[in-house]
């Protein structure tokens, strides 16, 4: 199914995706993963991007975001123009780094949590790690103990406990919850309740939600 136009909602959620041209690892050592995460809370910070959740794979990035501007995603332009720059210099090679413009799209806050824990447990799915909180590279141990060392993260408690949170991310996945959010970013299609999705179809004065298939019924 094909992307729709980009949906940026202000003081909502996204979910932002985006891997390597062709699979290839953008993440070598962890002076890369450290200048990326530079990279991203400048930019971040300069176009008000508030960051609920990141986890930083070999050869993709997630990331749960809220802009307070129209234009507060494009820190991911940026940062990722920056760094695709840098890793390229290191490695002596030229072209795309990136697999196309990254892809996104908004939530309600209930599926905002779920997609919180699919981004957290990529490793644990990838058997890199056991536990979420042990993958250096991701806000999973920030979020269950409060000790941040990455990049500045916004408190999420409003939504879920700590204490909470960590059994959360010891539950297994459920794979039609991670086929419901892979399925929603890669359209761009919000991810919501009914109603959720027609508020902002009458905010955004634009169809959000997919057309059923087949025939229309006869009256």
């Amino acid at each position: 199914m094909p992307r729709i136009a980009r949906t940026v909602v202000i003081n909502l959620p996204h979910h932002i995706t985006q891997r390597g041209n062709y699979q290839q690892e953008i993440f070598i050592d962890d002076e890369d993963c450290l200048q990326y995460l530079e990279w991203i809370r400048e930019y971040s910070e300069k176009l008000e991007l508030k960051i609920w959740a990141y986890c930083l794979m070999t050869n993709h990035v997630h990331f749960m975001v809220v802009p307070n501007k129209k234009d507060s995603l494009k820190a991911f332009n940026y940062a990722h123009m920056r760094y695709s720059q840098y890793f390229n210099r290191k490695i002596e090679k030229k072209g795309h780094l990136w697999q196309g413009r990254f892809y996104s799209c908004t939530l309600d806050k209930g599926h905002a949590i779920s997609a919180i824990k699919y981004i957290e447990r990529n490793p644990v799915r990838a058997k890199m790690v056991e536990k979420a909180s042990d993958w250096k590279w991701s806000s999973a141990k920030a979020h269950i103990t409060g000790e941040n060392e990455g990049i500045p993260l916004e408190d999420i408690s409003l939504l879920i406990r700590k204490e909470d949170w960590s059994k959360y991310l010891e539950e297994p996945d459920e794979e039609s919850t991670i086929e419901i959010i892979r399925c929603h970013t890669n359209t761009g299609r919000p991810l919501g309740e009914d109603n959720f999705i027609k508020i902002l179809e009458e905010q955004l004065g634009r169809r959000l939600k997919a057309l059923s298939l087949g025939r229309p019924k006869k009256e």
